[in-house]
């Protein structure tokens, strides 16, 4: 910018001498041929007009001040002397230096505006082709990159920083010197500035009112509607390339999610069938009494834990098929104790050489589905027994506002690192080295993340390294729920 104004300064300068060299030689020449003052003075303002539409006023007020210094010298009385004599040249004088004023102003404004309506034109160009050239960016990808390179080649400016909120990356294109710092800082804080003397701007790209990154243009003359102009298009490329990522993700998402359930299911099938097959005959022996001692033992063990595989078996296909299909709610009064209890005794085996503790609010009664929130809750139970240290204490609370009926699962011994606390709860995820601790499908927690919003409520997590980890769901409460 500093080069840019003295490069200006430099040109204004030298046109100017070369104007006031043309104003004296052209004084000389009308001198020689015996030109009147008259005559003298129309190619003079001839000469302030042209320069004046072709350079500027300053340039054209300056030959303007020379030529009436030539005109007094050469073609007033006396000749060859700063001075006048007759009162009809002072009158021509200086109706010839305010013509000659007037009429540089003006044609310095039509000059001007026709700068500003090419300038206009130009800009406008300018933004047109940064618009096309963002819809032909691929929406599939990153394309941070790319659209710093789009915008600066577009706009024409020095340099180009990118903070994408997204992903929190940051793109820089051409000679622009911010770090990942400076821009997340500007995203933070949401202030825009400009820097006139490095000819730098930066601003805060926002989707609605919600900032989604920052923009840094660096050396640059380009107005504030440009910059606003530019700041927006790249916030709606960056959001449009995020609905792309997002749609392809949810399509692959939705895609996988219907084969592993319908491998779920085909394998919860095919345990059923051998399953019922070992009960039946365990079941059959028993009642024919004809077996004692040891053997009869080992066909209770067999019939026992046929019986568990079975009912495992059965939440197997039950789960593969809520999270499949619509989930509809069949609510009525339900007692928040009496689903605690009923959820402990189903897993009983689960739980075994694990103490449990209850504390439980009195008089919790909830409007829901209660073969649903039995599910949800067994869920949780198996994930505390399974991943908890073990033999070690397992806690199940409830507690209760006039809002919302509050049902947390405390274990101790494991730990959920912050950043994969919402993802655990997505169909199929599954913390990193937790397959090495327990077998799992990692469709539980999405059952019962579903549960609970269908019931209208909300689910998360909170672990410690030290503490344990403690699941939360709740349940919102209405009139309804209250009602006794």
């Amino acid at each position: 910018m500093i080069r840019r104004s003295a490069k200006r300064i430099r040109n204004v300068v030298l046109r100017t001498l070369l104007g006031v060299v043309a104003a004296l030689l052209l004084a000389w020449i009308a001198y020689k041929c015996h030109f009147n003052l008259s005559a003298a003075t129309s190619v003079h303002l001839f000469l302030v007009i042209t320069i004046a539409l072709r350079w500027g006023f300053p340039e054209a007020s300056v030959v303007s001040l020379i030529s009436v210094v030539c005109l007094d010298y050469y073609f007033t009385d006396p000749l060859f002397a700063f001075y006048i004599s007759d009162a009809h040249d002072w009158v021509a004088l200086i109706a010839f230096e305010s013509v000659a004023m007037l009429v540089s102003r003006l044609s310095n404004q039509v000059r001007r505006h026709a700068e500003d309506a090419e300038q206009h034109r130009l800009r406008l160009q300018k933004l047109y082709e940064l618009s096309q050239n963002i819809l032909f960016l691929h929406g599939s990808g990153p394309i941070d990159q790319a659209l710093t390179e789009v915008i600066r080649s577009a706009l024409e400016v020095e340099g180009i920083a990118l903070w994408n909120g997204y992903e929190m990356r940051l793109s820089s294109s051409g000679a622009c010197c911010v770090n990942d710092d400076e821009l997340r800082s500007i995203c933070l804080t949401e202030v825009d500035g400009d820097d006139t003397a490095r000819g730098a701007s930066w601003r805060v790209l926002c989707s609605g009112t919600r900032p989604i990154g920052s923009l840094v243009l660096c050396g640059h003359s380009l107005d504030e509607v440009s910059i606003r102009a530019a700041v927006s298009l790249t916030a709606i490329a960056l959001e449009r390339a995020r609905s792309f990522l997002a749609e392809s993700s949810a399509e692959a998402s939705r895609q996988s999610e219907q084969l592993r359930s319908a491998v779920l299911d085909g394998l919860a099938h095919a345990f059923k069938t051998p399953l019922t097959t070992i009960r039946s005959s365990s079941s059959g022996l028993l009642e024919m009494n004809s077996l004692a001692g040891r053997e009869r033992k080992l066909v209770e063990l067999i019939d026992r834990h046929a019986k568990h595989l079975s009912d495992l078996t059965t939440h197997l296909l039950r789960t593969a098929r809520l999270d499949s299909t619509d989930l509809r709610l069949r609510r009525e009064q339900v007692n928040i104790s009496e689903i605690v209890e009923s959820s402990l005794k189903a897993c009983v085996h689960e739980l075994e050489g694990h103490s449990i503790g209850v504390d439980i609010a009195s008089h919790c009664v909830a409007w829901a589905d209660s073969q649903l929130l039995r599910m949800a809750l067994i869920q949780l139970l198996d994930n505390a027994a399974k991943y908890g240290r073990a033999v070690s204490p397992i806690t199940v609370g409830v507690d209760q506002t006039p809002a919302e009926i509050m049902i947390r699962v405390h274990n101790e011994g494991s730990f959920i690192p912050y950043e994969e606390r919402a993802k655990i709860f997505q169909r199929f995820y599954r913390c990193v080295g937790s397959d090495r601790r327990a077998s799992g499908t990692g469709i539980g927690l999405a059952v019962v993340k579903r549960i609970t919003e269908a019931h209208g409520g909300r689910t998360w997590a909170e672990s410690d390294q030290l503490a344990g980890t403690t699941f939360f769901f709740t349940l919102p409460r209405s009139r309804m729920e209250v009602e006794v």
